[in-house]
């Protein structure tokens, strides 16, 4: 569940690392992080009557703020890489941090992200993502391709009566029923293996 302690992240399938950038924190000590998506009760008033009937809960999406540092000294084509990165996506882009990469936000940014610098081409980008969702999402899994090869088989008995029984039997119309005597664990002989059964 933690973000802060990611290093980098992936956003809409490019890494901060390739961008020379990595996440910090301006806070110190004690991080703080969201715990779950916040969420409102609601609730349906009648006249007369002081309790309100529940009606359902509604989760608010996850909002995500997120600090990012340049490794070195930037250059205006670093910062419109930059802005086209984390701005230009039109539609939930997934997001995806390097402490825990088995869980998917997908996020736009809010509000108004902000550069703070020295004026010598040093500082950080502080900015909010909305998630479409109160909730990460896993990677899609997919299982192994499996080659199948159609090799039907043929049996050649076409009546019960045919075949070895063990516990059953044909009865007149040449139905296979239960046999009337029940087997039990005493009545097979001690050396007898499941194979055998």
């Amino acid at each position: 569940m933690p973000i802060h302690d990611s290093l980098y992240f992936t956003y809409n399938h490019k890494r901060s690392k390739d961008l020379r950038m990595l996440q910090i924190s301006l806070d110190g000590g004690m991080q703080e992080e969201y715990f779950a998506a916040s969420q409102s009760i609601v609730e349906d008033r009648a006249r007369g009557r002081q309790k309100p009937y529940f009606q359902r809960l509604e989760k608010s999406p996850l909002e995500l703020a997120v600090q990012i540092a340049f490794q070195e000294e930037w250059t205006d084509g670093d910062l419109r890489a930059l802005r086209r990165w984390l701005t230009e996506p039109h539609y939930y882009a997934p997001l995806i941090f390097s402490s825990d990469p088995e869980k998917i936000y997908y996020a736009l940014y809010v509000d108004e992200p902000r550069l703070i610098h020295n004026a010598r081409n040093e500082g950080y980008i502080t900015l909010r993502f909305r998630c479409n969702d109160g909730y990460a999402y896993s990677p899609l899994m997919m299982s192994e391709q499996y080659d199948w090869e159609d090799n039907p088989t043929h049996i050649g008995l076409m009546q019960f009566t045919a075949g070895i029984h063990i516990g059953t039997v044909t009865n007149e119309w040449q139905q296979l029923t239960l046999a009337a005597e029940r087997r039990r664990w005493s009545d097979l002989p001690p050396d007898s293996s499941w194979e055998n059964l």
